[in-house]
């Protein structure tokens, strides 16, 4: 089988990475031990990579850059399948005039693989018509880290930006809890205390090495899709504490506390005792819990499993538009 998988013309200069790239490099990998070949297009120019693929024989082609919808359904040859990463796809009321425009090209898309089940509500609400179906993000696990025992701290690791709020979470539990906090930093707001700090920007290769040293990951995110951060930490061993919004395809377990979006807002000193005890009591638990964490993560997310379920979602996309399934 021959996929095409296009991503937005990002290129991060390092230490700084994309998540949509480390998935779809990810997906690549995993593919090709199948035997399927898989070209990533990472190209700014949609008009440059609408050309490639036409002049090309693809089996299937995955847009990931929600930016190149309308064009790819005014110019590309064959059916395609979308899958949006806006972290404020969820958040209708979030979203400007020019993310409205954009979601309503989305539902002219032949397919759209939603990354969460609430991801597909959504679409289905907007009263999408063509093949829907969904499909959790993976990572690699053998790639990360593990170790059996973590370093009582917590870490946050992602953009420091308003949206994923590190600045609330900092200020509440400076001089009471320590975290890291990890990436780079585009919210000036944000302020190192006496128990928070910021360790600059670490490369993919420092993330998967050193996650295993921390026993908690935060995000109490205020817009997310399906964050891979959450599946790395889990897979070095460590629990985590979500916002619903960056809860998406977790089970209930002992090790995944989900907050609300808005729990940082709340500047009283007893909800910043709740936080910072809740915090503390994932800490505490995770040395007990760190083998069923990597043993659920493998389980769930890991691309050994969920390239399976992908190789179903294109097969089943091609005959949903009556074309010969393909082996």
């Amino acid at each position: 089988m021959k996929i095409a998988l296009i991503a937005s013309g990002y290129h991060p200069i390092p230490p700084i990475s994309s998540s949509i790239l480390t998935l779809i490099q990810g997906y690549k990998d995993f593919l090709e031990k199948e035997g399927h070949q898989i070209d990533i297009f990472n190209h700014q120019d949609v008009h440059l990579v609408i050309d490639e693929i036409n002049s090309s024989n693809y089996d299937f082609v995955h847009l990931h850059n929600g930016g190149f919808v309308l064009d790819f359904s005014l110019a590309l040859q064959q059916k395609f399948c979308f899958t949006s990463h806006a972290g404020h796809l969820l958040k209708q009321h979030q979203w400007d005039d020019s993310f409205r425009q954009e979601f309503q090209y989305y539902l002219n898309t032949p397919g759209i693989i939603a990354l969460s089940p609430a991801s597909k509500q959504l679409f289905l609400d907007a009263g999408y018509g063509g093949y829907l179906s969904t499909q959790v993000n993976g990572i690699n696990t053998t790639k990360i880290n593990y170790q059996k025992q973590g370093n009582g701290r917590a870490i946050c690791l992602g953009w420091i930006q308003p949206r994923k709020q590190q600045r609330l979470l900092a200020e509440i539990v400076d001089g009471n809890l320590a975290i890291d906090f990890v990436g780079p930093l585009d919210d000036l707001s944000f302020k190192e205390g006496l128990t928070t700090k910021y360790l600059g920007v670490w490369s993919s290769e420092e993330v998967f090495q050193h996650l295993t040293d921390y026993s908690c990951l935060i995000l109490i995110s205020d817009g997310e899709v399906a964050p891979l951060v959450v599946m790395e930490a889990m897979a070095a061993g460590l629990s985590v504490v979500v916002s619903i919004s960056a809860s998406a395809n977790l089970h209930t377990q002992d090790f995944i506390r989900v907050v609300p979006d808005d729990i940082l807002t709340d500047t009283s000193s007893e909800n910043k005792k709740n936080v910072c005890e809740l915090i503390k009591e994932t800490i505490n638990k995770n040395k007990l819990l760190r083998p069923e964490i990597n043993a659920y993560a493998i389980e769930h997310f890991d691309f050994n499993r969920i390239t399976k379920n992908y190789i179903r979602n294109v097969d089943n996309f091609i005959n949903f538009w009556g074309t010969n399934s393909i082996q």
